[in-house]
């Protein structure tokens, strides 16, 4: 009776059979279970292999976007960079029939760096590959690279002094090509909403820029009209008529050396103008005009403005103030030795830095 009922079971009702079956697996599983711990912490080893996992991969896709994206930055086209602050330079757009059409490439900046002077900086170093190839056009290239002297805000105006780039860049001098560099030098000066004017100087003289581009001395704003300025403000270097009554802002600055000890010094400040700048000034004062040798400097103010001299700072002095080819380089301690030994001293050029320290002096030549 027994062997029928296995025969059918076995034979007669397969789905016993799996039934049967299953009850053994699942028998063996508890039996597996018990003897490897409780349920709960067969669930805690699961999840913490399964953190330790997704924090791996994790750490590993970090790394990876950092070392591929930190030093690019992107607007119109892919442009590489320092991670950190970033700024927008302007070029020209290419076939385009406007001129004056600019297009912004962001540039990524280091932190640390003067935001004005590094905006130029990248500016002048002309588009990159990406950004020509996604049709930046510019006189700027590798070859003007390193022309921007300086770029300092003062008040409201921001001026800006180049080396002498005009054998670089010579068709900048025509119609098309001066509103195409103004617009490029523009539009990357007012992204900076507190820059409300700006002025273009070559070595410190705003007419040698303007003469370049067949104008006279010219502030531009941002409705992009050209100010004629006042003569006075058409002087060389920074100018002569600073915001600052107290001490001179950061710039070049054009006057005499009232006395001088070894670590600060005293100075008159003065006008100096050159072509037809220094022709309107003489006309202005009832002088020549234009003036012999084609400079004239006005000196109307008494002010006296003490100035600390940073150590290390150099002078380039004329031993000899009637021949420019006795210039040279020296320590200011050994100008200091020097300067009054001579019967006549020479007008000079303070660099001041924005802590209105000096940190260069250079002798002016006068035929």
């Amino acid at each position: 009776m027994s062997t029928e009922t296995v025969i059918n079971v076995r034979i007669g009702k397969p789905w016993a059979a799996w039934l049967l079956i299953g009850f053994l697996i699942g028998a063996a599983f508890a039996i597996a279970a018990c003897g490897d711990g409780d349920d709960d912490g067969a669930a805690e080893t699961s999840t913490s292999t399964s953190q330790s996992t997704t924090s791996d991969t994790s750490t590993s896709t970090t790394e990876l976007t950092t070392s591929t994206t930190e030093p690019t930055t992107t607007s119109s086209s892919s442009t590489t960079g320092p991670a950190g602050p970033t700024v927008e330079v302007y070029y020209g757009v290419a076939d385009s029939p406007d001129c004056g059409e600019v297009e912004p490439f962001e540039r990524g900046i280091a932190d640390e760096v003067d935001i004005y002077l590094s905006a130029f900086e990248q500016l002048v170093a002309g588009p990159t590959p990406e950004e020509a190839s996604a049709g930046a056009a510019s006189f700027f290239s590798n070859a003007t690279a390193g022309v921007v002297k300086s770029a300092v805000l003062d008040g409201d105006l921001l001026r800006v002094d180049f080396t002498d780039l005009r054998p670089l860049i010579p068709n900048a001098s025509t119609s098309c090509g001066s509103e195409a560099l103004l617009a490029q030098l523009n539009s990357t000066a007012f992204q900076f909403t507190e820059v409300q004017r700006t002025r273009y100087l070559i070595d410190g003289n705003c007419s040698e820029f303007a003469n370049w581009l067949q104008r006279d001395c010219f502030d531009a704003d941002r409705s992009g009209a050209q100010l004629d300025l006042p003569v006075n403000e058409r002087a060389a270097g920074a100018g002569c008529t600073p915001s600052s009554t107290d001490t001179l802002p950061e710039g070049r600055w054009f006057g005499f050396v009232v006395d001088a000890e070894e670590e600060q010094l005293s100075f008159d400040l003065a006008c100096w103008f050159t072509g037809a700048a220094a022709a309107a000034a003489a006309t202005e004062d009832g002088e020549e005009s234009p003036p012999p040798n084609e400079y004239y400097i006005r000196n109307v103010s008494d002010r006296i403005r003490i100035h600390f001299v940073d150590s290390g700072t150099r002078v380039e002095w004329l031993p000899n103030p009637g021949d420019p080819a006795s210039a040279e380089t020296v320590s200011y301690e050994t100008w200091l030795e020097g300067r009054t030994t001579r019967g006549f001293e020479p007008g000079v050029w303070l660099t001041v830095e924005d802590d209105s320290h000096v940190i260069r002096i250079e002798e002016q030549y006068v035929p």
